[in-house]
């Protein structure tokens, strides 16, 4: 049963404001707490669970159950808050932290800079490389699960959502549609049994949220790709003013083959040049010049000018410096000889 405003759980723990939003596997709810905080309640869907049956279902809520508790290990700025699972009635819920911004997914006509994007890319591969320390992967990361909020003055970028639902779809025994986001979910998560899955599925989707970005265009489905040979057009052809660098780096990172692409987050930050602190990709300034510096120069000067002094001083003892006294002064008027008869 879906829950309504005013519903009360947990004992009056947590109290239901409205309906987020639904999938085919869950349902999220925005509720308040006892110290009217507001957070996030996600759950699975009444409607999935009544279709499957009754083993479908218990593996299906067991595995709800370990991800939500691996996931309250992933502690990271970058990374929406997860508390410990509850059940309430016959329902496993999973309390997230509220994250008041707006998506990247709202901005998506709006191209940003590719300074002011790679900051955003840099803090959410960060996360992942956390989340793939924890042996989890999100599997849906487009920008419309990644928000912007404002922490001490400056937006930055906080994943949110993990796709859990697309690791159950290996457990159903009849076929359904698979959840999947347009242009984001690579190839692998498209097969009907679901192959093994790591940090470079988790890449592909992060190199295609980096060309939306920097395009303001959702690249071209993996599916399309794959089956129909529907070609990836470069994101520099859009945006010419993209670097070759980040170019190649989306390119590599959205390669229909995972064993082609980078096989960690770290290794395809650095192939962007990402390796400096999280949110502070900026123009390299040069590095102040050294007091030590000066201070070599002046005594380079100081020795310089004692040696010229020196030089100076020894003219007047020294004989080879004596000029060789004349035998004759010069003459000041002109000899007869050279004198014009009028």
């Amino acid at each position: 049963m879906a829950w309504v405003a005013g519903d009360r759980l947990q004992g009056g723990k947590y109290t239901i404001e409205r309906e987020l939003g639904r999938g085919r596997f869950g349902i999220t709810y925005l509720v308040k707490n006892q110290n009217s905080d507001r957070q996030v309640i996600k759950t699975l869907n009444d409607d999935l669970l009544t279709s499957l049956s009754q083993s479908e279902r218990g593996r299906l809520e067991t595995m709800f159950w370990q991800e939500a508790v691996k996931l309250t290990q992933c502690k990271h700025k970058h990374i929406v808050q997860v508390a410990e699972p509850f059940k309430e009635g016959e329902h496993w819920c999973l309390v997230m932290e509220y994250v008041d911004g707006v998506s990247l997914a709202d901005r998506r006509q709006q191209i940003l800079s590719e300074l002011d994007a790679l900051r955003y890319i840099q803090q959410i591969g960060e996360a992942l490389i956390k989340v793939h320390e924890n042996r989890l992967i999100h599997r849906d990361v487009h920008p419309g699960n990644i928000f912007l909020r404002v922490r001490e003055g400056q937006p930055e970028a906080v994943l949110i959502d993990f796709g859990l639902a697309l690791d159950f779809d290996h457990i159903l025994t009849t076929s359904r549609t698979k959840e999947t986001s347009e242009g984001f979910t690579p190839p692998e998560l498209y097969a009907q049994h679901t192959k093994p899955t790591g940090a470079y599925s988790d890449i592909y989707s992060l190199a295609a949220t980096l060309y939306v970005l920097l395009t303001g265009k959702t690249p071209v489905s993996a599916l399309k790709r794959k089956v129909d040979n529907a070609p990836l057009v470069e994101p520099k052809k859009h945006n010419p003013q993209i670097s070759d660098r980040t170019n190649r780096a989306i390119l590599t990172g959205m390669k229909l083959d995972s064993k082609q692409r980078s096989q960690s987050v770290r290794e395809w930050l650095d192939s962007l040049g990402l390796t400096g602190d999280i949110g502070k990709k900026e123009t390299p300034v040069p590095p102040p010049v050294s007091k030590i510096n000066w201070v070599a120069v002046t005594a380079i000067a100081t020795l310089i000018a004692a040696i010229g002094t020196l030089l100076s001083g020894m003219v007047g003892w020294i004989p080879i410096f004596k000029p060789s006294p004349s035998s004759s002064p010069p003459s000041l008027s002109p000899s007869p000889s050279s004198s014009k008869t009028p």
